[in-house]
């Protein structure tokens, strides 16, 4: 069996290959053979092949991104909702890193496209509404019912369809920089709304993007919105997250541990000085009259016990202080008395 080579074997190859150091023939061939006039008649073809990313960009990830999405589905309903006086459900429906070429075969192109800028990211982002959503958009903005089903007309939308919408796409940009607010400040902005996929110079053919596919339902009307970012514009948000990862030994001294201590020295708890408990029983306490004396079974220099949220602390003796009762601490109750 042949070794297979490494990826840093294949790397040193490529690179001796491309300086000179390694001589690259064609195939050797006996003249006037058979296999020579074959390789005659069939020129070569030479095919692109990338060793390093053989897998594509399906493997790329940014961790905790669906977080920020569910921020963002949860935020956009709110204004959807506010906006219609209706009520709306958006939720993250699926989540995949894909090419971009590979993503444009599965949407139909009919529908409203939003262009984004995401500064300061670079490379932009797409906001692509399907057919369903966009034109039942148009006829709950221009006051029709949200309860009727509604024909989708099999076209692309009008440059007057799109601008009724605009403002809804728009309200897309300040709910997405609420969502990234978490890991990165992002000024989102409207840069164009279009109808046609296909003819966007968004990317480039195999470039990575991530999509984001959300289920909007407005009453009974139903439809998706596809956030497509960039594998480029979210690079480097993961080395960031890279570069600012906390080891699980030290979390201990993290800011968040430091807040919690200082909060803890200013909460309430419930204080109870105790001087003797007694088991009874019912019949006993029914007959309890005013003037009866109970015993407690204790010596009267008992000392009590101080109770923090029921958890025995110190002893203490009674008295009076300024006119009221107070206790003075004695000491500290061992652990577990």
């Amino acid at each position: 069996m042949e070794k297979i080579l490494s990826k840093e074997e294949i790397s040193d190859l490529l690179s001796a290959v491309r300086h000179g150091d390694v001589e690259v023939d064609p195939l050797s061939v006996e003249p006037g053979s058979a296999a020579e006039t074959s390789a005659a008649a069939k020129p070569a073809v030479a095919k692109a092949c990338n060793l390093f990313r053989a897998a594509g960009p399906e493997g790329w990830k940014l961790a905790n991104f669906d977080l920020i999405l569910d921020s963002f589905a949860h935020n956009y309903a709110m204004a959807l909702s506010s906006r219609f006086q209706r009520s709306v459900s958006v939720k993250l429906d699926a989540l995949e890193s894909l090419r971009f070429d590979a993503l444009l075969q599965r949407l139909s192109g009919r529908g409203a496209i939003g262009i984004l800028q995401l500064e300061p990211l670079s490379g932009g982002g797409l906001v692509v509404f399907d057919e369903q959503l966009s034109f039942s958009l148009v006829e709950i903005v221009l006051g029709g019912s949200s309860e009727n089903e509604i024909v989708v007309p099999d076209r692309v939308m009008s440059a007057i369809e799109l601008n009724v919408i605009r403002d809804i796409i728009d309200s897309v940009c300040p709910e997405l920089a609420k969502g990234f607010r978490q890991l990165q400040e992002i000024d989102p902005s409207l840069v164009k709304v279009v109808s046609n996929l296909r003819l966007l110079n968004f990317v480039t053919p195999d470039t990575g993007v991530v999509a984001a596919r959300f289920h909007v339902a407005i009453d009974t009307l139903e439809g998706d919105v596809t956030l497509v970012i960039p594998h480029p514009a979210l690079e480097p948000l993961q080395r960031m997250q890279q570069t600012t990862a906390v080891p699980t030994s030290s979390g201990r001294h993290s800011k968040w541990h430091n807040l919690v201590c200082d909060e803890l020295e200013y909460m309430d708890v419930e204080l109870e000085a105790r001087l003797s408990t007694l088991s009874l029983r019912v019949r006993d306490i029914l007959n309890f009259q005013v003037g009866d004396v109970i015993e407690l079974g204790c010596h009267p220099d008992t000392p009590l016990k101080v109770l923090v949220e029921g958890r025995p602390k110190f002893y203490a003796m009674a008295g009076v202080q300024a006119g009221k009762k107070a206790i003075r601490v004695l000491g500290r109750i061992p652990h577990g008395g």
